[in-house]
């Protein structure tokens, strides 16, 4: 699955991690997003069955947004951006919404889940299994990475090391495609 757009070479990820592929979700054609958000949201609702319905969906910027706004249409619920970028987070509010809102919050591939950390905190939600629910379409194995240019920059170094809030997320994670 997603061979397509996997991509063979030397990259840096943004969290400055090194990997000998990476994937390229933006090549995908609206088809194709439209055909795999169908068959994640196979897995989000018997997700909702145990945890509980979804209330609102967030997209993380880039693709998590393209992802998101599919299935915030497919769920009939509300969709809202999660901008990538800190000084972008002025340009677009964030929602209130009551303490017991069940967020599905969306990226496309989760490598170090960074993203979502990220989204919790923009949004200010209270960590809790009932409130929160993470979903992407491809999540990566750390094993198959190189994390050797993260030690001693200042700027990533924190990227390295698990954040006990990982274990939440893992909990939490609605994949589509899990690597080995």
């Amino acid at each position: 699955m997603f061979s397509r757009i996997k991509k063979e070479g030397e990259f840096v990820l943004s969290s400055g991690v090194k990997s000998a592929y990476t994937y390229e979700y933006g090549d995908l054609s609206d088809a194709m997003n439209e055909a795999y958000c169908e068959v994640l949201l196979k897995k989000l609702l018997a997700w909702q069955k145990q945890h509980g319905k979804f209330n609102v969906v967030v997209g993380c910027e880039t693709q998590g947004i393209r992802i998101g706004h599919q299935l915030s249409k497919l769920m009939n619920l509300p969709f809202y951006i999660m901008p990538k970028k800190r000084l972008d987070y002025s340009q677009i509010a964030a929602t209130s919404y009551s303490p017991d809102t069940h967020w599905l919050i969306v990226d496309d591939i989760v490598t170090t889940g960074h993203s979502f950390i990220r989204a919790v905190d923009y949004l200010e939600v209270e960590e809790k299994p009932e409130t929160i629910t993470f979903a992407c379409m491809i999540k990566r194995n750390p094993g198959n990475l190189d994390y050797s240019a993260v030690h001693g920059d200042s700027e990533k170094e924190h990227l390295r090391v698990p954040d006990e809030r990982m274990g939440f997320i893992d909990q939490r994670l609605v994949s589509l495609f899990s690597e080995e």
